[in-house]
């Protein structure tokens, strides 16, 4: 099972060319999903190591989100006659997930964890190269979302090239020439693509790693960052700033306060009537707003009880593996609060991938 788990992870990035016939997410999500159905087909298989660590807050979270789409559903059926799929598929996709959580919470350890991370590495020293060629405009296969040739890697937007590029720092986390030069190269990347967001987060994930490897570097590392940033605010304040992001965000709230409690449900953000104007908004960029929005004020405490319990567990098991995992869970959730990325498939994979597999070295 291990090995079926570090091919999934090594072939997730590339998951989009598997099935070309659709658009980019579209076909990264048949990928996931086709996956985590061959993965938990051979668990009945072999069977999983015996399992002592338990996960409160993430089962008190698919439960809330569970019966909030159980009444969702039944409610729209009772008045349509008609099964509403894009209320169902939502939970649907977390349940794959949860799934795979559970497979590696069952069958990974510490020498399984490595080895993912370290072929996991070259898959991404290869998106490395293939970003550099679409920078030249010589990649032949994938365009972004926009329909142009564009740096987007394999996930579809510069700025979601460049948060998963800082994502996927740690897994060069060790001194080494191969890992310093492939640091540059990925950095090199994030600033082709002009992202602040990936800027940003890229500079906070090194910062995560260094608090827990090296106190002092960490500070004089941050004050130098710091400084850098507003120098960059100062001689480009745009850089920063998204305008539209925040008039949707003040949109949402006057629909939110109706449900603030509930929420309206899984997937009712991209069926709402804010996003009736010059652009379709799919995704409120910011997930932990849109949980309110769909699963209420309890959705969203239950979300940050989940991620309270990870890094509980993180600050009593610390090593050099635990910290690269954290590093990695860390830059997923502050990017989540500007991007929608808990509903990529990549993007929530890898952070899937740090979150289980902490909790599979706690149990070990």
């Amino acid at each position: 099972m291990s090995k079926l788990i570090l091919i999934f992870f090594c072939l997730l990035p590339w998951g989009s060319f598997f099935f070309r016939q659709v658009d980019i997410w579209a076909s990264q999500g048949q990928f996931v999903q086709v996956g985590i159905l061959i993965l938990f087909c051979y668990s009945f298989f072999e069977n999983p190591k015996y399992v002592q660590q338990i996960n409160k807050p993430l089962g008190s979270f698919l439960c809330w989100a569970g019966l909030v789409t159980a009444y969702g559903w039944i409610t729209v059926f009772s008045a349509t006659q008609h099964y509403p799929i894009k209320i169902f598929m939502p939970f649907f996709n977390l349940l794959c997930f949860v799934w795979l959580y559970k497979l590696i919470t069952e069958y990974l350890d510490s020498v399984s964890i490595e080895k993912i991370l370290k072929w996991l590495k070259y898959s991404v020293i290869l998106l490395l190269f293939y970003c550099v060629l679409q920078y030249l405009k010589l990649d032949e296969f994938l365009r972004g979302v926009s329909g142009h040739d564009e740096l987007v890697g394999v996930i579809g937007n510069p700025m979601h090239l460049a948060g998963l590029l800082a994502l996927f720092q740690p897994l060069f986390f060790k001194k080494s020439r191969e890992n310093i030069l492939s640091l540059i190269l990925l950095w090199l990347i994030i600033l082709a693509t002009g992202s602040a967001t990936g800027l940003v987060a890229g500079v906070m994930v090194i910062l995560f790693w260094l608090w827990f490897k090296n106190r002092k570097l960490a500070i004089g590392f941050s004050i130098l960052s710091f400084a850098s940033l507003v120098a960059l605010y100062v001689v480009k304040s745009s850089f920063f700033f998204n305008s539209e992001r925040f008039r949707i965000w003040g949109q949402t709230f006057q629909i939110i306060k109706d449900k603030f409690i509930t929420g309206f449900g899984l997937g009712t953000f991209g069926l709402s009537e804010i996003n009736k104007g010059g652009m379709h908004w799919q995704h409120l960029h910011n997930e932990y707003y849109q949980i309110v929005f769909e699963l209420g004020i309890i959705g969203l405490v239950l979300i940050l009880w989940c991620i309270w319990d990870y890094f509980n567990k993180f600050n009593s098991l610390k090593t050099d593996l635990t910290i690269r995992l954290a590093s990695m869970f860390f830059g997923f959730c502050l990017l989540c609060e500007v991007t929608f990325f808990s509903h990529l498939w990549v993007t929530s994979c890898i952070a899937m991938m740090a979150y289980g597999s902490l909790y599979a070295l706690k149990n070990e």
